[in-house]
Formats: C-alpha cells, sequence, structure tokens
C-alpha cells in the first residue's frame, strides 16, 4: 500500500480534554480539524481505520502491473470549487498537483462509441449544438431538447429526483443517454430517485425560478491550471497533508469510538485507549456509524440516519499489453447507461490521462462496478469480477487481449444514495442535536465526492466556530 500514514498514532496518550474531538479521519474529518486548528481551535480526530483518508486511497501496484501508483477509491480533485481550492493552496500543495491528460470519455450508444459532445454536466446540455453535431441523439431527441427554453418556465417548488427535472426541461432522450451514464455512475445510482437539490445543489435555484440551463450567461474566467488534478504520488497526498499538517497527537488512527456519553457541558467519548471530554464533537462517519452513536443519547434518530439507501462498489484496475490495447482504447474511458446489461459502468484509461502511469509495455484501465438495488458484485470473487469486467470491455471496446492482472477494491456500502427527500430529512436530524454540541458532516449527510465533502467539513467547523 502507498497510503500516506500522520506521525500520530493510537499509543499515544488519549486521557486529555479536547476543546473539539472529530470522529472520523477521512477527508470530511481531516478538513474539519484543519478549519478548527487554523482557526485556534484545541482538536482531537479519532479514525477506526489504521490509515487516514477514508475513500481516498492511492495503491501501489505490485511489479508485475508496472509497479505505479493507483487511486482506487476518489480519483482526482476538481480545482474549480473555490473551497477545495483554498484548501490546497492552504496546504501548500498547489504547486505539486499535476492535472489529468485531455481527452473525452466514449459514450456507449445504439450507434455505438460516440465522443461525450462539449457542453454535456452531468445534468445534461449546456450548450445544444455540440450535441447537434454529435449525431447520438435521433432528430425527435434532438427537438426536445431544444425546446428546453420554453419548458424551463416550469418551476418546481419541491424537491424533485434528478430524472424528474431532466426529463422536464429537455425529455427523456437527454435524461437516458447523458445524464444517466454520467450523474447515474457518479452516485451508483437511480437518477428518478436521487434527490435535485441533493446531488446538484446548483440547480435547484434553476428549478425554482424556471431560469433555463442553455441560455443562462455564462461567467468569464476560471480557475488558472488544470481543473482535475492530482498529485506525483497520488491523491493520498491531500489527507496526508492535512494530518501532517496538525498538531502531533492529534490523529488517533487504530483507534474506533465505541461510544459517546452527554453530561455537564459537553461529551465524553469512549475508545479503546479510555475517555476523552469535549464540548464539541463532529461525527464525520458512514450514516450507520453515526446512528449507532447517536441512538442511546438520542432515541430513534438512529433510524433517520440509515433511512437511505448505500450502493455497493468496486474499482477494478486491469493491465493489458500496451501494444494491444493502445490504439483500440480511444479517447480517455467508456460510459455506460444503467440498462446496458453489463456489470461494467464506466472504465477510464489510465495510462492515457495520468503521466506518471505511462508504461512502454502496460496499459492500464480503471474500471467502476456496482449500482444501488442491484446486489451485481457478491456473486464474484476477485478474479471473477475482473474477468466480467474485461469481458463487458471487450464487447463494448473490441478489445481481443487478454489483461496480464488485475487488481479489485471493495467499498461495500460507501455510496450513500441521497434521494429525494433526504435534505428535509438531514434538517430533522440536525434540528434535533441543535444545541447539544453535536454535528454531523460528511457524505452521509451532505453528498458524495470531494467538493461537497469539504464543503461539509468547514460547514461544521464554521457552526463550532459561531457557537
Amino acid at each position: 500500500m502507498a497510503d500516506h500514514q500522520p506521525r500520530q498514532n493510537a499509543a499515544e496518550p488519549a486521557h486529555q480534554d479536547s476543546a473539539v474531538i472529530v470522529i472520523g479521519g477521512g477527508i470530511t474529518g481531516l478538513a474539519t480539524a484543519w478549519a478548527l486548528h487554523r482557526a485556534g481551535r484545541s482538536v482531537l480526530v479519532f479514525e477506526a481505520a489504521g490509515r487516514v483518508g477514508g475513500q481516498i486511497r492511492t495503491e501501489r501496484l505490485p511489479a508485475a502491473l508496472g509497479g505505479g501508483l493507483v487511486d482506487v477509491g476518489a480519483e482526482s480533485i476538481h480545482l474549480g470549487t473555490p473551497q477545495l481550492a483554498r484548501l490546497v493552496g492552504e496546504l501548500g500543495l498547489r504547486d505539486s498537483v499535476v492535472g489529468a491528460e485531455p481527452g473525452a470519455s466514449r459514450l456507449v450508444t445504439a450507434r455505438g462509441l460516440r465522443p461525450l459532445p462539449a457542453g454535456i454536466a452531468p445534468t445534461g446540455p449546456t450548450r445544444l449544438w455540440p450535441v447537434l453535431r454529435s449525431g447520438i441523439l435521433s432528430p425527435a431527441g434532438l427537438a426536445r431538447a431544444g425546446l428546453e427554453p420554453l419548458t424551463a418556465r416550469r418551476r418546481f417548488a419541491r424537491d424533485v429526483s434528478v430524472g424528474e427535472f431532466v426529463r422536464a426541461r429537455f425529455g427523456d432522450e437527454v435524461a437516458e443517454t447523458f445524464v444517466d451514464p454520467l450523474l447515474g455512475n457518479l452516485h451508483a445510482g437511480d437518477i428518478d430517485r436521487l434527490s435535485l437539490s441533493s446531488v446538484a445543489p446548483q440547480l435547484a435555484p434553476a428549478a425554482a425560478t424556471g431560469r433555463s440551463l442553455v441560455l443562462r450567461r455564462r461567467r468569464p474566467g476560471g480557475t488558472p491550471g488544470p481543473l482535475f488534478a492530482s498529485w506525483p504520488d497520488g491523491l493520498s497526498r491531500l489527507p496526508s497533508a492535512l494530518a501532517e499538517g496538525l498538531p502531533a497527537g492529534t490523529v488517533r488512527t487504530g483507534t474506533p469510538v465505541r461510544g459517546l456519553r452527554r453530561g455537564g457541558d459537553g461529551w465524553t467519548v469512549l475508545t479503546d485507549a479510555g475517555e476523552s471530554a469535549a464540548g464539541e464533537v463532529v461525527l464525520a462517519v458512514p450514516g450507520a456509524v453515526a446512528a449507532a452513536l447517536l441512538e442511546p443519547e438520542f432515541p430513534g434518530l438512529g433510524a433517520e440516519l440509515t433511512a437511505g439507501r448505500t450502493a455497493d462498489v468496486a474499482t477494478i484496475v486491469l493491465a493489458y499489453p500496451r501494444a494491444a490495447a493502445e490504439g483500440r482504447l480511444a479517447g480517455n474511458g467508456v460510459l455506460l447507461r444503467t440498462d446496458s446489461g453489463r456489470v461494467l459502468k464506466a472504465a477510464t484509461w489510465l495510462s492515457r490521462k495520468w503521466a506518471r502511469l505511462r508504461d512502454p509495455e502496460l496499459f492500464l484501465v480503471r474500471a467502476s462496478a456496482g449500482r444501488a438495488g442491484v446486489d451485481e458484485l457478491s456473486g464474484f470473487d476477485d478474479a471473477g469480477l475482473a474477468g466480467r469486467i474485461h469481458r463487458d470491455l471487450a464487447e463494448v471496446t473490441g478489445l481481443a487481449a487478454e489483461p496480464v492482472g488485475s487488481l479489485v477494491t471493495r467499498w461495500p456500502g460507501a455510496f450513500p444514495q441521497l434521494e429525494v427527500g433526504h435534505a428535509a430529512r438531514m434538517a430533522a436530524v440536525r434540528a434535533r442535536v441543535a444545541g447539544s454540541g453535536l454535528h454531523l458532516a460528511g457524505a452521509a449527510v451532505d453528498g458524495l465526492g470531494l467538493s461537497a465533502t469539504v464543503r461539509s467539513a468547514l460547514a461544521a467547523a464554521e457552526a463550532i466556530s459561531a457557537a
């Protein structure tokens, strides 16, 4: 493994009072601790695993697969997000970022593999001319999409699914051809159940006001340098830098929290190493973990935190002979619709996307599998899953060569499904714990992706500072 470890560990004394205890050493917990530390607050972080980073995980491949550093969880950061860009700058990591190589993904369509048109966002087109030229949509689908400036007049005063919003704006064909493979795959979920306000909050104002997405004025400028980026030693550089930037003794890995006890002016956090007191506690953990910790003090709250579905997903890295794969695998990857009938949902050509993974003999592919509501992973062992993904990939690309090796990483229950009603349910949960000194943050409450989790972390830190 190539995960970066913080200086601190569970062997250091845990019997100390801390102004704030953060439970969870993923990116949310570490970013929360970093923001509080910069604000002058005393912080202690407990992480159950033996490493920091959560769903950011960088692995070194075996020598037979080239020995490169591959991210098997989150793969890149989006520096167009102001909070994330600012965090990278604060850590002194901006000058060392490396950008992904340019190149469009291909969509698997009834007309074969087609490049994803310019101006296609996860929630639909923002420019119609590239879609028209792509030849992907049928004439009827194009005509329906072109009505968006008129259909935009319909306003939604309630939380709706992404699918309902996109179908009303652009029609069924856009929803199923573009939005399902993009946003559906990003969340491993069903676009007709995923909440617009929770997974695409930037579109909520347009849904409420009836503003056109195609006719909206584009703002000039942007973030200098690469938008999608990583580091030469992988994305684990980010959580490592956060942990290392905190005072010695702040981060305790290998220290699961066993319980919370409320009393006096704050909370007592129970671990195998002892008890720690805090005035404020941040839960930056999966929903099921938060539910178990909160239920004794807030009966019934656990059911609200675990009411939503989760998706089991897997990342599969395949290594092919370079000569056989390079000419067959065009662009930077492929995206498939949910109804493709395949286990493969998306793949990225790592050896083309990241300069550090170019190898004279091997061509690396990173694939993803797993969707909410479909148990398609448990029936395979790792070798069987890698074999199935290879067959799916060969069918959609025509790649004839067999892989020379593979690495499978499973993420059970890792993708919470923020479906319609999620935001209201989380608001009720937060109202229940308001004033108690407990704060909730992370993907389970505020959404997947590094941008969402960092925003969630900073919001938690700001709430504590304000209190």
